[in-house]
């Protein structure tokens, strides 16, 4: 935790408790091995050496502009978003979410000063690792490697997907993001999501009206609850 004392110190970070942390590995290194086949206790026991475990409650800020990230998180539980600073305010750029690497890209795959902060919309458990432990572990297990081009392949790929939604209308849009994203429904709060889509809140309630019948498609459970169905507050 010492590398977010001032987070603890304002009751934006705990510590997790060690029997989720427990839970947290367990479920990473399962994904990791998918990954790589070759993945075996030793490498498991230097990554985990390496590794921090914190749990960020809601709106921490977990990388400030002009900061350098320095770590990678791999996501267990929560949502975090990427903002952007723009000439008309804030806007936000991305959302991360459970089984989500968690960084600010060009910040730390270059260690340079950060152009975005991570904000955390929800609280969100995670396990660091900080870069210079990365490049030890890619050094000394060669194995690990082929889980750092795979992960940073997904990524790109889906980076990619994401930038062809700009050619498309908002309604079309706002359903590519939830039928690529599930996960991320019901829990954006609308001003993070108007602001992604690049459209106005006002725009936003009456496009979600529009796509009721695709939305209830997509999310039938949702659909049948009494409850409206609603991106976020």
């Amino acid at each position: 935790m010492k590398s977010w004392k001032h987070l603890v110190e304002t009751g934006m970070a705990e510590a997790v408790p060690e029997k989720i942390a427990e839970a947290m590995f367990a479920e990473m290194f399962a994904k990791f091995r998918m990954l790589q086949p070759k993945m075996n206790a030793k490498l498991e026991k230097a990554i985990r050496k390496r590794c921090e475990v914190v749990r960020f409650k809601k709106k921490a800020v977990i990388l400030e502009y002009g900061e350098v990230c320095r770590h990678c998180f791999f996501s267990m539980k929560g949502l975090v978003t990427a903002v952007l600073e723009a000439e008309k305010g804030e806007e936000y750029v991305w959302f991360m979410g459970e089984q989500d690497i968690i960084i600010s890209v060009e910040s730390f795959y270059e260690q340079q000063f950060s152009l975005e902060r991570l904000v955390a919309l929800e609280e969100t458990d995670c396990i660091a690792l900080h870069w210079d432990d990365l490049q030890w572990i890619y050094d000394k297990h060669p194995a690990f490697e082929r889980v750092g081009r795979l992960l940073t392949e997904y990524y790109y790929r889906q980076a990619i997907k994401r930038t062809n939604w700009i050619r498309l209308e908002a309604k079309k849009r706002y359903l590519a993001l939830f039928q690529d994203y599930p996960k991320f429904f019901g829990r954006v709060p609308d001003g993070a999501l108007a602001s992604y889509l690049g459209i106005a809140q006002a725009t936003l309630s009456r496009i979600r009206t529009e796509a009721h019948k695709e939305i209830c498609l997509l999310f039938p459970k949702e659909a049948n609850a009494s409850r409206p169905l609603l991106t976020g507050t």
